[in-house]
Formats: C-alpha cells, sequence, structure tokens
C-alpha cells in the first residue's frame, strides 16, 4: 500500500454522474495544496505504488489535454490557481456512449502521490 508522507487534502472529489448523450459534465478535482499537480486518468490505472497508466489513460498530465482528448473538441480542462488551493476540472461538452467510464483524479506534491479520487460516467443514449 501506498504511504504518503505529503498532508493534503482533495477538497472537491469528482462525482458519479448519469446523463443523456450529448448532455455536458464537468468532474471537479481541487487540492488544498497550493504547489500540487492534478492530473486526470480514464480508468483505475494507478494502483497502490506503482503507476501503470499507458499513454492512452493520459486525460491531462498537469499541463495540457493528451492528444486523443484535445483532437476532439468536446473536452476541456478548468486550470485555477489561488494561494490555497489547485483546481483542475475536466469538462466534457455534448458527452458521446464512448465518454462513458472511470474518470480518476490524482493529486502530486512533488514527487509523491497526494490523495486520488474518482468517479464513474454513464452515458444513456437517446
Amino acid at each position: 500500500m501506498l504511504y504518503s508522507l505529503v498532508e493534503s487534502k482533495l477538497v472537491r472529489r469528482p462525482v458519479n454522474t448519469a446523463l443523456l448523450q450529448g448532455s455536458a459534465v464537468t468532474f471537479e478535482c481541487v487540492s488544498d495544496v497550493n504547489n500540487s499537480g492534478i492530473h486526470w486518468y480514464n480508468r483505475l490505472c494507478v494502483q497502490n505504488d506503482y503507476t501503470s497508466c499507458t499513454r492512452t489513460d493520459v486525460i491531462y498530465a498537469g499541463f495540457d489535454l493528451s492528444v486523443k482528448y484535445s483532437i476532439s473538441h468536446r473536452f476541456s480542462v478548468t486550470e485555477m490557481n489561488n494561494a490555497t488551493h489547485v483546481t483542475r476540472n475536466v469538462n466534457i461538452n455534448s458527452t458521446q456512449l464512448s465518454d462513458a467510464g472511470v474518470y480518476l483524479c490524482v493529486e502530486y506534491v512533488g514527487a509523491e502521490v497526494g490523495q486520488r479520487s474518482s468517479a464513474q460516467l454513464i452515458v444513456v443514449g437517446e
């Protein structure tokens, strides 16, 4: 099991969501450590003490959307930093059935993994 020496907390976490195809959704992730980095993955690929994510699993790696998600123009990340919090929210406009799955937010403080939280997205066709 991974034990982090970093004292941090995700103060806003993604929430399980079900919606109709074509709807918009935002997954929130906010850290209370102002120098943290937040990454997003599209499945539960971070395991115990080893990161097993492939490049196709990465949505946002702390600085920009991965190519797979940016070319669709439906995904974006809202970035906000202030003196006490770091926010990285994933936004999906006009969801498609293929967007369904697990979205994982992982907090990094330096080289240490802080907290992580995931949410399931269910997209229902018309």
